[in-house]
């Protein structure tokens, strides 16, 4: 069975534009190794090509950058991701990002209401398809929890040891009398006062 994970963030200050080649360069790769490679982009080491809007590069001679703001917000949407399977109980180090979904986000506004136009908002969904049998979850318990089942043990042995304890008591009483303990009843006592009188 497929199950697809999301992790999703919407109204990120963020060129759209350089999201989408970001994703490109990611997208069909393992969690890990995106992350290397966003992380080498940060320090300038490895570079993202811009083949949709290759206006948008700033690399000397090749349509390709190394967008920051990006690159940063789009590196903790991935670690959410890996957050959200491990969650569910995946093995997230074979998991591939198999797409994303991208939009403009609105606008913002000034206090005015009016439109301010050179403000970028993006919206991100990245999502993996994981085929894969769950990890059987192991529940831990809480301290609180441990002394509360304690507790709750030890208190039933106490009350068994006291209603023991009546039940030897008579026991002991017949084996040293021989004889039943016997019951006072009101009926001999009011037939022994008739009697005396």
């Amino acid at each position: 069975m497929v199950t697809k994970v999301l992790a999703k963030r919407e109204g990120m200050p963020i060129s759209l534009k350089h999201t989408h080649e970001i994703m490109e360069a990611v997208k069909g790769k393992q969690l890990s190794k995106a992350n290397e490679l966003l992380k080498k982009v940060l320090l300038k080491e490895a570079y993202i090509p811009f083949r949709k809007y290759p206006s948008k590069g700033h690399k000397h001679g090749v349509p390709a950058g190394f967008p920051q703001k990006a690159t940063k917000q789009v590196i903790s949407i991935l670690e959410e991701l890996k957050s959200n399977i491990k969650n569910m109980g995946f093995d997230e180090s074979k998991v591939v990002i198999s797409g994303y979904l991208l939009g403009r986000g609105g606008y913002p506004r000034f206090s005015s209401g009016a439109i301010y136009r050179h403000g970028k908002r993006t919206n991100l969904a990245v999502y993996s398809l994981i085929d894969q049998e769950r990890k059987a979850a192991v529940k831990k318990e809480k301290p609180e929890e441990k002394k509360e089942a304690a507790k709750e043990e030890v208190k039933p042995a106490a009350e068994t040891e006291k209603k023991e304890e009546p039940v030897k008591a008579e026991k002991e009483v017949k084996s040293e009398t021989g004889e039943k303990p016997e019951k006072k009843d009101k009926n001999t006592k009011d037939s022994k006062l008739k009697a005396e009188t």
